[in-house]
């Protein structure tokens, strides 16, 4: 029998993560939805922020995002060690400048030991936004 598998608990996308002085993880500005005027879109920064439990050893993990049309995006993330069963791993991510090249919705999921975690995901809706009357269409906006 091999090593369990690990529960991915949560994994959310927002602005900024970061530990505080006391070592809580702290998720400021989640969202689900980006709007832009043009292609790409584009975020200066982002962070995905994710909490695993449940496994026990070290595991290869990744962070996959999956755009509306299929195309699969694999970010390979350090090693992840799970001491014993109980025991609870918290990750920060940070993605700068990532491009949203298409409308349409993007899938963000764990990759644990090569095989894709298919719940929790994080989904965000990318928008075309409409000029505002009487302004040419213009750079990326946020949500």
């Amino acid at each position: 029998m091999g090593k369990p598998i690990p529960t991915v608990e949560w994994i959310h996308v927002c602005d900024h993560a970061f530990r505080d002085e006391s070592g809580k993880l702290c998720l400021i500005g989640l969202f689900d939805a980006l709007h832009s005027r043009q292609l790409p879109g584009r975020l200066p920064t982002m962070a995905a922020a994710l909490g695993i439990t449940d496994g026990e050893g070290e595991y290869q993990v990744g962070l996959q995002v999956v755009t509306p049309s299929g195309k699969v995006i694999d970010m390979d993330l350090p090693p992840l060690h799970l001491p014993d069963r109980r025991a609870k791993q918290r990750a920060v991510v940070r993605l700068t400048g990532m491009p949203f090249e298409e409308f349409g919705r993007y899938v963000f999921r764990l990759r644990i030991d090569g095989q894709p975690q298919e719940y929790p995901c994080h989904t965000i809706d990318h928008f075309e936004m409409p000029a505002a009357e009487g302004q040419a269409a213009g750079g990326a906006g946020s949500a």
